[in-house]
């Protein structure tokens, strides 16, 4: 994905009419009088509508750069009124309404989580070696909740679905269960984190609204 920077520098073609001569996707030129009603229309408002998202794109970035700015001086003032104390270690979770609580801001920071396959790998050995030892009236309910937890989607594995084992720790009080989940644990690796700001407004009859700017979840009038 490109940065907003690089963004704002594509090159943005529209061939006009004045031209005389329009070049097609293979290099192919094209007299203007040979292109279609709806080519001259779509090359029109393709070009008008990519120029108008462009500039979009730039305010909205400029909009989220301020907001995070503005969020962290907030947080940094919340910290030294309350002696230094920082709720969850500084990540996630943290709003803040205004003074008559009709706007909140929340500030959500998710980790995205992988897992390395050489310990996964390890993991499923000994829990195979489990399965392989237990009695066959323990296997019948162990079995499926090992099974769920390694089903692929896409070739890939479901970390949330792998990190529900441990759950079941007190259940299955077993060394090579317990060996296993050490080595979940060890899989677990976080890479990067993303952060999400929601923005809500609240209305006559006290319910709270989301200001929606996810462009794909906006509701239009007919």
């Amino acid at each position: 994905m490109k940065t907003n920077n690089q963004m704002t520098k594509l090159p943005i073609r529209q061939q006009k009419p004045s031209e005389g001569i329009w070049q097609d996707d293979n290099g192919n030129k094209i007299p203007y009088s040979r292109v279609s009603p709806l080519e001259r229309k779509s090359e029109r408002v393709l070009a008008s509508t990519t120029k108008k998202a462009i500039a979009l794109n730039t305010a909205l970035t400029a909009f989220k750069s301020e907001l995070k700015n503005q969020f962290s001086e907030m947080y940094q003032e919340f910290i030294k009124e309350n002696n230094g104390k920082a709720p969850g270690k500084g990540k996630g979770g943290i709003t803040f309404f205004n003074f008559d609580r009709s706007i909140k801001i929340t500030l959500d920071i998710n980790d995205r989580i992988e897992l390395d396959e050489k310990y996964i790998m390890l993991a499923k050995e000994e829990l195979n070696g489990l399965l392989s030892e237990a009695l066959k009236d323990t296997k019948d309910w162990i079995e499926p909740i090992v099974m769920a937890a390694f089903e692929t989607s896409g070739g890939r594995l479901d970390h949330r679905k792998v990190l529900a084992l441990k759950r079941h720790a007190t259940r299955i009080n077993n060394p090579r269960f317990d060996a296993a989940m050490a080595f979940v644990d060890k899989a677990i690796r976080k890479p990067s984190s993303k952060e999400y700001y929601r923005i809500q407004v609240r209305d006559e009859q006290g319910e709270y609204h989301d200001v929606v700017l996810n462009f794909s979840a906006l509701v239009t009038e007919d």
